[in-house]
């Protein structure tokens, strides 16, 4: 991958990204760390609008899915949306540190998992791994 100066973050292209995230602080904390890439960001505080949003928007690059939200967990979203497409980029998102990140990954249809807190250089590089 290109990067636009040395010692910076891999460039990744502009992505329409959905965040599913109820925390208002943290969708201004992952609003300011997809800045650089997000061509569109999209925000949903329930599994129910992400499902919605994605149904309105099924152009979405990634999906950032916190797993603990109101009226529908993560989980649940996922496989709804997943019922409407099998290849987009979902994302896991949580603060409660599973025993192995491949408990959230395997059999959820998630890609990969994303723990809370984190940096933006490491959320950058794993969103890089992907585009």
């Amino acid at each position: 991958m290109e990067t636009d100066n040395p010692g910076s973050a891999p460039a990744i292209k502009k992505l329409k990204i959905l965040l599913a995230e109820d925390d208002k602080i943290n969708q201004k904390l992952f609003s300011y760390m997809l800045n650089d890439i997000a061509d569109e960001l999209l925000i949903a505080s329930t599994g129910v609008e992400a499902i919605n949003l994605y149904e309105e928007h099924s152009d979405i690059d990634l999906i950032l899915m916190d797993l603990k939200m109101p009226e529908m967990d993560g989980f649940e979203a996922v496989k709804n949306i997943r019922k409407l497409d099998k290849v987009v980029k979902i994302f896991a998102l949580s603060a409660f540190a599973p025993e192995t990140q491949s408990e959230i990954v395997n059999g959820n249809d998630f890609n990969d998992y994303v723990s809370k807190p984190i940096r933006k250089a490491d959320l950058l590089k794993i969103i890089g791994e992907y585009f």
